[in-house]
């Protein structure tokens, strides 16, 4: 009898065992709150599958994923296990299918600019995002510059591993940091190709029309004079070609806490690809994002830039503003053909992830305390790295998070040690996106 006993225990436990087994089995998947967004949008972006156990990691790494999509103002999940299985039910709150808003944007060479801008978060329902605007200087000189852009964000679509990012704009202005009337139009396409999470291949191509100003051929800023243009005919044409890979260990690319961006990348400009001037340009992008706490981040960034060849005077780089050096206003001066630009900077993070709704619009916002530094290193054709001109200035501020914009920069400070000798600037930066994107392009 007690062996009986012992076998019946013995299968009553296997019971349970297999009982409690099966319900950590996923065997439903349902969506609550999609009404513009199709089910494979986000269904494509799921770790959690049916007929497989559910992973509490997995669900944090999905979360991260359709956030960063930016048509989301907030996804939860919730998590019903019974003996039969588990089902989960994913809670989507969307961002307004499009928003109408002053577009504004303070760049190094412009100045603050503002205009009537719209951006469309979720076309087709797909996650692709289309932004439309046309801006105009109000500060320093009302209407200096006059810009149409529209840029374009294709995320995997279904399970296609690819992304591109368009960017299309026509620019009319007198060119304060290079010096002369420009009036130009500049189309450049992204495209990656996902391998795993955390590695990247991509390939690039640009088109730059200028059109020549023939009262400034020559730009005269630097310690030798550089010609401003290139082409035989009324127009500066100049085609770019190339590839790099990226290495992306980021948790979520919106306001990361954790992990890096390591980008590298090589471009071909103009002769070789029928263009005007010859040169070529190797792109080094770090960053890094260090948890020192619930609420604290050590953020880094470091950009180097080198272009051997032969540039035109309006590809020089500038450095001086809210998107390259902090507190320095820009100048024409301060200008390089190859350049180091680095950023250490503390996060305390306030809050983030605050829900607002209006009827059936949502959105979120976020708030954190900042303080930080900005080096520059800069140097043109023919001479050495440690004969170029170095900059550095100090800057603390306020960061506010939202959809579109990302990160809404008030920042102020002094400009530090330039090469053999300190200096004390006081000033005060507004800004938007993530400085560590914006400085790739910063005059635009």
């Amino acid at each position: 009898m007690k062996i009986f006993r012992l076998l019946y225990i013995l299968i009553l436990l296997t019971l349970t065992g297999l009982t409690a087994y099966s319900s950590d089995k996923i065997i439903r998947i349902e969506h609550s709150g999609l009404k513009k967004t199709g089910k494979e949008t986000v269904e494509c972006r799921l770790e959690n599958k049916e007929g497989c156990e559910y992973s509490e990691e997995k669900w944090q790494e999905e979360r991260n994923t359709l956030i960063d999509l930016d048509i989301f103002a907030d996804v939860q999940l919730n998590v019903d296990k019974c003996e039969e299985g588990t089902t989960l039910t994913y809670c989507y709150k969307e961002l307004p299918s499009y928003i109408i808003y002053p577009a504004m944007k303070r760049t190094d060479q412009d100045g603050l600019m503002v205009g009537p801008g719209i951006t469309f978060m979720n076309i087709g329902g797909l996650g692709i995002h289309e932004e439309i605007l046309s801006r105009y200087t109000v500060v320093p000189e009302v209407l200096r510059a006059k810009e149409v852009l529209s840029y374009t964000r294709i995320p995997k679509l279904n399970r296609i591993p690819f992304t591109a990012e368009f960017t299309l704009s026509y620019f009319e202005s007198y060119n304060a940091l290079k010096r002369y009337d420009e009036n130009s139009c500049y189309s450049q396409l992204d495209i990656f190709y996902r391998f795993n999470k955390t590695f990247r291949a991509l390939a690039t191509g640009s088109a730059f029309y200028v059109k020549h100003d023939k009262h400034n051929p020559v730009f005269t800023e630097v310690s030798r004079d550089m010609e401003m243009f290139y082409g035989a005919g009324d127009w500066d044409y100049l085609p770019s070609a190339g590839a790099g890979f990226i290495i992306d260990t980021r948790e979520r690319i919106m306001n990361p806490h954790s992990g890096i961006y390591n980008e590298y990348r090589a471009t071909v400009y103009g002769d070789k690809l029928g263009g005007d001037s010859d040169f070529i340009e190797y792109i080094w992008d770090f960053r890094a994002y260090i948890p020192a706490g619930d609420k604290h981040i050590i953020h880094t960034n470091l950009l180097g830039r080198y272009r051997p060849g032969t540039i035109p005077g309006y590809e020089l780089y500038h450095v001086g503003g809210v998107n390259s050096l902090r507190v320095y206003e820009p100048d024409p001066s301060m200008c390089g053909q190859h350049e180091a630009l680095g950023t250490l900077e503390y996060r305390y993070e306030l809050f983030t992830n605050k829900q607002v709704s209006l009827w059936d619009m949502h959105g979120y916002y976020g708030l954190q305390l900042v303080a930080g530094f900005d080096n520059a290193v800069q140097w043109i054709k023919g001479d050495r790295y440690n004969k170029g001109t170095y900059y550095n200035s100090f800057y603390a501020g306020v960061h506010l998070l939202v959809p579109v914009l990302e990160r809404v920069r008030f920042e102020f400070g002094y400009s530090g040690f330039e090469n053999d000798r300190y200096v004390f600037n006081f000033g005060a930066n507004m800004g938007w996106y993530e400085k560590a994107s914006t400085q790739r392009r910063r005059v635009r």
